[in-house]
């Protein structure tokens, strides 16, 4: 089975436990978390995927880093992996989670990158106007970066609206190239 089918399934699995017992935004907002860990904690990631710290070293591990810092769901969920020696899909586990939850919530994720970071009033522009136009609950997600000079780039799934300096420059470029060829 391959690792997407395995998340899948065990991301399906603790949903479906967490919207039982009415937690899901707690076990929501743990995922993240241990997304974030199993991403920027070197040592998180590497007891994760060895195959040389035996299963009831990484139970005790993970009681000591999640014990009180989790829903007692979420703890039980990660021990549960170990057990089942399926603790180096955690990673992929939390992102299919999120991404499920968010489809189960109708939240959109939309990206907007800018040449400097967003003041309050223009995230707050930002976030009404996707929220009118998708007609539903909108995550921004900020990403600076400065070769775009100014203006912006606003990414939702696949579509994207670049109204950033550096694109309308390049376009003039291209527009330049043209002209001087057809001439």
């Amino acid at each position: 089975m391959s690792q997407t089918a395995v998340a899948i399934r065990y991301a399906k699995s603790l949903i479906q436990i967490a919207n039982e017992k009415g937690i899901l935004d707690a076990v929501y907002d743990d995922m993240r978390m241990v997304l974030v860990g199993c991403r920027k904690l070197k040592d998180l990631h590497a007891l994760l995927v060895s195959p040389v710290v035996k299963t009831e070293k990484k139970v005790q591990v993970f009681k000591m880093i999640f014990s009180g810092n989790v829903n007692p769901t979420t703890e039980d969920f990660i021990i549960l992996l170990a057990k089942k020696r399926r603790e180096s899909y955690l990673e992929i586990i939390a992102v299919e989670f999120i991404a499920q939850y968010k489809e189960q919530k109708h939240i959109v994720t939309a990206t907007v990158t800018t040449a400097i970071p967003l003041d309050e009033a223009t995230r707050n522009n930002v976030l009404e106007i996707l929220k009118k136009f998708y007609k539903t609950e909108v995550e921004l997600l900020e990403k600076v970066d400065m070769q775009l000079i100014g203006g912006f780039i606003i990414t939702v799934g696949s579509k994207q609206i670049d109204m950033s300096i550096q694109h309308q420059l390049m376009a003039l470029r291209k527009d330049f190239n043209q002209s001087y060829i057809l001439n």
